[in-house]
């Protein structure tokens, strides 16, 4: 991993910090680095210990050299050069805390509370989660994005895709309102958004 955080920030820093938000992957590398680097333990180690089972996430974990999916699960499939491949054995070492980790609708219904909750974040830091940069077109905070809607009703989710698989969270602040979707999606990361819109924002209308 540390070479691909070399990688990553050859060319250093796009631009000055405070003058705009971007979101990129590597940045949850770095965060997994650092993790190892205070706690002394690996990442999923202390993924595990702190956030998945607390929460009682018992079909969600690291898969790590493993290609295959434990138990029932959907069938990923994702199209090459217009032919629809299946890709449900895939490893995603390479995305680690970016994206190596195998769940369930149920279990990140699970997060989605206990994040919510101050369950799985200390309620000193939880206030970040829900604050977004005084910037221009910025809508990330610190793990969510914020949605404001039509109607004045704010949002906060996150959604993630890979080869053959999109998902979704969101939910009111108040949790009166909760969306968790997992869907296949041949295009990865383009299926997301329309599902989101046809799914997703209309559930909190």
């Amino acid at each position: 991993m540390a070479e691909v955080v070399r990688t990553a920030v050859a060319k250093g820093p796009a631009f000055a910090p405070g003058e705009q938000q971007q979101y990129l992957n590597i940045n949850y590398t770095l965060l997994a680095l650092i993790v190892e680097k205070v706690t002394g333990h690996p990442f999923e180690a202390e993924a595990t210990r702190r956030v998945l089972r607390p929460l009682g996430m018992r079909a969600s974990y690291f898969p790590g050299d493993e290609v295959g999916i434990r138990g029932a699960h959907n069938r990923g499939y994702q199209l090459v050069d217009g032919v629809r491949v299946a890709v449900t054995r895939w490893r995603m070492t390479d995305r680690w805390a970016a994206g190596d980790l195998v769940s369930s609708t149920a279990d990140l219904e699970r997060l989605l509370v206990g994040v919510f909750t101050g369950k799985a974040v200390p309620r000193s830091h939880l206030e970040e989660m829900f604050t977004v940069p005084a910037l221009d077109g910025a809508t990330m905070s610190a793990g969510l994005e914020r949605f404001d809607l039509a109607d004045g009703k704010v949002v906060w989710g996150k959604s993630g895709a890979r080869p053959g698989y999109n998902t979704g969270i969101a939910a009111t602040r108040d949790l009166s309102r909760t969306v968790v979707y997992g869907v296949t999606g041949t295009t990865a990361k383009k299926s997301g958004g329309p599902v989101a819109a046809r799914f997703g924002i209309p559930a909190f209308g």
